[in-house]
């Protein structure tokens, strides 16, 4: 299709259309008074297919405007209408419409014969101009098959170019615009309600409430005292404590409100007792285990006996004690029978000390052999002397054997010294003490201790031999009873005999 409607080349008028005053070479042109042809014409088409169909098609004119449309009549193909309805309207070929296009077929019945056909009027509703598109009314019935694309609602025919189509103008006013779907944008921001008042009040009481507990809570928790418990085992028949803190371990500024209950315990049965610590309103309950724990005190002395003689275990102890009842042994009595075979000393004589509970100590004790019964024991003693840095005094004692060679008493070969301090502050006494050991290193001595807590007293024993006596007596140490008296009254000692036990 060139643009150009074959129905314009009606009567063989050479392009003009005397019907309806359409210049085909224009499109868009517009008849000023528009006709109505109701005259059947023969359609001849030049570029008729075999068949007689036209392969070209007619562009329709556009119907004119009505302002008050009438209802369309039933459109029969190939019908003649006949005499138009009054009105403002044109002839008008609808583009695509079969029984429109029969116009332009050629009927294949004939050299001659034509089929008549007639201008088909369809009268369709016109859709009004949208209100405020143009001022200018909208020419739809100036409209031709050629004015293709013409007719905007908005534009006139004033705008139209010389193709027919309307400038592209902007158009400002295109009527009310439609609401936006954007409900936010629409609606107006509701105002938020206030805050109940009385929920308000209800938060801020429970508020201060939390707070004050809070403050409370910390107030009593660090001020309150903080006890662990210990575990506490004492030894049968001893006094039970009352330091509140050999039982537990306390802090916090409480801490001196504690008060201790051990009413309940019996120290004098062995088994298990509760004790209660109270603080405040807390009670803490702890237990106390009574049982024998402490070792035996065993005490021991050194033992003469004459060569080849006997010697049995009360020889050597002088006492044991316990709280329960108390064995004492000797580790190998075999070795103490072996030392007694042979003149000599100091043999050491291992001794075990057993209580009812089990519980051991071993100690060792002197033994001196000596080649002749003794007869007497020459004892001498110096003088008092004051003890560098305590307030406590010493004495040296030398305790010699003597027996008869046959002729005279003589000294025996073996001996001891001792070392006695005394002293006038318990608390010094106690801190030279200790836990009393058997061997005890004070002043510069060491050796087996006896202690005496009633005097403030202890006594360390040492082996004295014929050797450190000699050394002493530059080299000649007298051995019998009539030199021996001299030579310590010379140092300053005083001697007297005692009997053995």
């Amino acid at each position: 299709m060139n643009g150009q409607n074959p129905n314009n080349q009606i009567n063989g008028q050479g392009g003009q259309n005397i019907a309806n005053g359409v210049n085909p070479s224009v499109l868009g042109s517009v008849s000023p008074t528009p006709v109505v042809n109701l005259t059947p014409q023969p359609q001849v088409t030049p570029n008729a297919s075999p068949t007689g169909q036209n392969v070209g098609t007619t562009l329709g004119t556009a119907q004119p405007v009505n302002p008050n449309p009438a209802p369309a009549a039933p459109v029969t193909p190939n019908q003649n209408i006949g005499a138009v309805p009054s009105g403002n309207q044109t002839n008008m070929n609808q583009v695509g419409t079969p029984a429109n296009n029969v116009n332009n077929q050629a009927q294949p019945q004939g050299p001659s014969a034509v089929e008549p056909t007639s201008s088909i009027n369809n009268p369709t509703p016109v859709a009004q101009p949208i209100p405020g598109t143009s001022s200018t009314p909208y020419q739809a019935n100036s409209l031709t098959g050629n004015t293709v694309g013409v007719g905007s609602p908005s534009v006139g025919q004033d705008s139209l170019n010389s193709n027919g189509f309307a400038n592209p103008n902007k158009i400002e006013d295109i009527g009310t615009i439609p609401p936006t779907n954007n409900v936010s944008a629409t609606k107006n921001p509701k105002n938020k309600k206030p805050m109940n008042k009385v929920l308000f009040i209800i938060i801020i009481i429970v508020l201060i409430a939390a707070v004050a507990f809070g403050v409370y809570y910390f107030l009593s928790i660090s001020n309150k005292a903080k006890v662990t418990l210990k575990n506490v085992t004492i030894g049968v028949g001893e006094t039970l404590s009352d330091n509140i803190n050999d039982y537990a371990t306390i802090s916090g500024s409480e801490a001196g409100n504690c008060t201790l209950n051990t009413r309940n315990v019996d120290t004098s049965n062995i088994g298990e007792y509760e004790f209660s610590i109270t603080c405040g309103e807390d009670t803490y309950t702890g237990k106390i285990t009574v049982n024998d724990i402490t070792l035996p005190e065993i005490v021991v002395n050194a033992v003469y006996k004459t060569v080849n003689s006997t010697a049995i275990i009360d020889d050597f102890v002088v006492s044991c004690t316990d709280s329960s009842d108390c064995d004492v042994n000797f580790v190998d009595e075999n070795v103490v029978n072996g030392y007694l075979a042979t003149a000599g000393g100091p043999y050491s004589i291992e001794i075990k000390a057993t209580d009812g509970a089990g519980n051991e100590r071993a100690v060792t004790a002197p033994l001196y052999v000596t080649p002749y019964p003794i007869q007497f024991f020459r004892n001498c003693e110096s003088g008092s002397t004051e003890v560098t840095g305590y307030q406590a005094t010493r004495t040296i004692t030398d305790f010699l054997p003597m027996g008869s060679n046959g002729t005279e008493p003589v000294y025996l070969g073996v001996s001891q010294r001792f070392y006695t301090y005394v002293f006038t502050s318990e608390e010094e006494y106690r801190d030279v003490v200790g836990d009393k050991p058997l061997e005890l290193n004070f002043d510069g001595i060491t050796g087996y201790t006896v202690y005496n807590d009633e005097s403030l007293t202890f006594q360390i024993q040492t082996d004295l031999s014929l050797e450190t006596l000699n050394s002493e007596a530059n080299g000649a140490f007298p051995t019998t009873y009539v030199g021996i008296a001299p030579y310590y009254t010379n140092l300053g000692y005083t001697c007297s005999n005692t009997l053995p036990e």
